[in-house]
């Protein structure tokens, strides 16, 4: 991706944003991921083209689906568009997606999602381990079910869980703290761990007056 691919994205996105599914309908797996080839779809229209002939369930898995795909591309975008930061080349490697200061150790596989719902009461970030270790566990058993060093950008807003959606395509506010995350990364180990990998974590927040926040653990 280059930076007239994400204006161009990032836009689309936004606009999806308020219009995307809230909940999956089922839970992510190869056997619906196989009815539909989503990566070949450039764009929501083609997507609607190629699963026009499936149920509504299908159509509803299929756009949210797409819609967190092509955050997550953003999100990658937004760290390996600075010079610290190289991209994977190969696109199909499910090992590792980023890799920073050209640092085998700190390669990692960006996982952009939101506070799981069983720990949404009473949430606060002091305890970032609680959190890696629940995503870890439950993973999805789709297609990209490996272990793997992972960075987390993890979205919540205090407002109302429908906003989430709208809070990952806040492409300013987040280019802004990835690149403050690629500076506290010079300065500070990862100290975050599951099993013999590491784990990082970036919060994104929406507090209850509307403003917005981040934390690094």
């Amino acid at each position: 991706m280059n930076s007239l691919e994400f204006e161009k994205l990032g836009v689309e996105l936004q606009q999806l944003a308020e219009h995307i599914p809230l909940q999956w309908g089922r839970i992510q797996n190869n056997a619906t991921d196989g009815k539909v080839n989503l990566f070949a779809c450039k764009n929501i229209k083609e997507l609607e083209t190629k699963t026009a002939s499936l149920s509504n369930v299908d159509k509803d898995y299929f756009k949210r689906r797409w819609f967190l795909w092509q955050c997550s591309r953003c999100d990658e975008y937004l760290f390996y568009k600075h010079s610290e930061v190289t991209r994977n080349p190969n696109h199909k490697d499910q090992l590792y997606d980023i890799e920073f200061f050209n640092d085998i150790t700190l390669r990692f596989d960006v996982k952009s999602t939101i506070v799981p719902k069983e720990m949404r009461s009473g949430f606060n970030m002091e305890n970032p381990q609680k959190i890696v270790e629940f995503y870890y566990e439950k993973q999805s058993k789709g297609q990209r079910s490996n272990l793997q060093n992972r960075l987390f950008v993890i979205h919540h807003s205090f407002i109302a869980k429908e906003r989430e959606l709208i809070l990952r395509c806040n492409w300013r506010f987040k280019e802004a703290v990835y690149k403050k995350y690629i500076d506290y990364l010079k300065n500070n180990s990862i100290i975050l761990r599951h099993k013999n990998i590491c784990a990082a974590t970036i919060f994104i927040i929406e507090k209850q007056d509307g403003s917005l926040s981040f934390r690094f653990a």
